[in-house]
């Protein structure tokens, strides 16, 4: 399982290669299905990611949280290895593994020093290959699900609210946390629904792209096939308001953005959402943004917190600002907003995050096409955001 991989590449596989200012990104079609991407930025630490398209709006919507039990069960044993021994081999080699999920994505990701990608691809190629043991999965919930809930911050929390004020009971709107009534064999049919190589990436930054491709199909035991897709998502907007103890308030206000589909428009809300963001810090430097691209939605605004006391005014306050805000700083915003995707390009784990997201939508955008389109907005583009 640990040897390191043959560099010979079958010539049957289709691909395609791209080059933008000295980074070079390739994306091969593997017989299984299964995509192979691979992104080089010269880096000396690489980040693997294995990627499904399996997040909350897949989810049952009376099991919601499942994708959540799924990311915490990451490093449990696999159909043919014990978990302890994968995440022993991986630390062992250096690695860090970490597994994230959004509305739209599940992803298992590595992190190691380059040289030892092909040895973290083989480790990768099970840990995405979960066997949901029913003790296993009352580990999880028992050891795992109460210290999250301490990390929800009243940010998170308020973003999770948006998104049911959005999206209501769509598939967007459907909880990324919470954990109800969910049993092994939720887990496994979820699993053998979406967890299919026909639905799946597998990203390497900093990874050599036939090593990649061998190892996608050599290593990976995914089965084979597509998943059905979701339903589009529909914008409603409204309000959602939840009770809490504290002496603090937080507090998110969005409105419909764009799909990450089109690179213009990912851009221009970019733009939308700097200028919202300057107008919201004139009034609190704790405004923090909302930006957020789905496959088929998006969603643009500012969250913000203050004290009880002072919230009803702050949120005044912010609502006439974003509102009354324009593109009168267009240029300053722009070069910002290009700034953020150019500083975040420079992250191996970030391009690698985004890359998957973007190769399971569709999407063929490097970081400076995006930062080029966003260059090139005009306030027309955003007036009629």
């Amino acid at each position: 399982m640990l040897s390191r991989p043959s560099a010979t590449v079958a010539k049957r596989f289709a691909s395609a290669a791209a080059k933008t200012a000295g980074v070079q990104e390739r994306t091969t079609v593997l017989e299984s299905g299964l995509r192979v991407s691979s992104v080089e930025l010269n880096g000396a630490t690489s980040s693997i990611v294995l990627a499904f398209r399996a997040g909350s709006r897949y989810q049952p919507a009376n099991k919601q949280g499942l994708t959540h039990l799924i990311r915490n069960s990451v490093g449990r044993d696999a159909e043919n290895y014990p978990g302890l021994a994968l995440v022993w081999n991986t630390a062992q080699n250096g690695g860090q593994l970490t597994a994230v999920s959004n509305r739209d994505v599940f992803a298992i990701e590595v992190n190691v020093v380059r040289d030892q990608s092909p040895i973290a691809l083989s480790l990768l190629g099970q840990l995405g290959n979960n066997a949901f043991k029913p003790w296993d999965v009352e580990d999880v919930k028992h050891d795992t699900l109460p210290a999250d809930s301490t990390y929800l911050t009243g940010t998170t929390i308020a973003f999770e609210q948006l998104h049911q004020a959005a999206f209501r009971n769509g598939g967007l709107g459907l909880s990324n946390y919470s954990v109800n009534n969910i049993s092994t064999k939720d887990l496994t049919a979820f699993a053998e629904q979406r967890l299919l190589a026909g639905d799946a990436v597998l990203v390497g930054v900093n990874v050599d792209h036939d090593t990649l491709v061998q190892a996608g199909s050599s290593q990976f035991p995914l089965a084979q096939g597509t998943a059905a897709q979701a339903a589009p998502a529909k914008y409603f907007g409204g309000e959602v308001r939840k009770d809490g103890r504290g002496a603090r308030t937080y507090v998110a206000i969005a409105g419909e953005g764009s799909a990450i589909t089109s690179v213009k428009d990912v851009a221009t809300q970019a733009v939308v959402a700097q200028i919202l963001l300057t107008a919201a810090e004139k009034v609190t430097s704790e405004a923090i943004s909302v930006n957020v691209n789905y496959q088929d939605a998006g969603l643009v605004g500012v969250q913000f917190a203050a004290d009880n006391t002072n919230i009803t005014a702050v949120t005044k306050s912010i609502a006439a600002a974003i509102k009354s805000a324009n593109a009168n700083g267009l240029d300053t915003a722009k070069s910002t907003a290009a700034i953020k995707v150019l500083a975040e390009a420079q992250n191996a784990s970030g391009v690698a995050l985004e890359k998957a997201t973007q190769v399971l939508a569709g999407v063929e955008a490097s970081p400076r096409d995006i930062a080029d389109a966003i260059r090139a907005v005009t306030a027309q583009d955003v007036s009629q955001t």
